[in-house]
């Protein structure tokens, strides 16, 4: 049997419930979070409205904002298809970190090491 190699160089994790990912056009549950990037889902118009590359991580239970942080967009599929009276769909949206300061790298692994409840499996 041949195994595919984890191409990932750092885990994934779960974030605490009530993680989302913001920015200026959408706010959604994280689903997956690691040094790298992250994996969130956002309700979407029919439209092909633009998502800015800032996002922001915010959990309001524990008063934690880690802002600004810029990202590469790596994948953004369509998860379910709303109803037709509705006109939205549910996407899911996977991004990487870049260029991200000493502040913000530091605040992201305080976020991890303290705020995830365990490692990600997509099984």
């Amino acid at each position: 049997m041949i195994t595919q190699k984890e191409r990932r160089q750092f885990a994934r994790f779960r974030p605490k419930e009530g993680t989302m990912a913001v920015n200026h056009h959408v706010l959604g549950p994280i689903i997956n979070i690691s040094m790298t990037g992250l994996v969130f889902r956002y309700m979407n118009e029919t439209s092909n409205k633009t998502i800015s590359d800032m996002v922001s991580i915010f959990l309001g239970s524990d008063n934690i904002l880690i802002e600004d942080l810029t990202t590469k967009m790596i994948s953004d599929k369509i998860v379910s298809n709303g109803s037709i009276f509705l006109q939205t769909s549910t996407r899911q949206r996977s991004i990487q970190f870049i260029n991200l300061t000493k502040t913000q790298r530091t605040k992201l692994e305080d976020f991890i090491s303290n705020k995830t409840l365990e490692i990600y499996s997509p099984n």
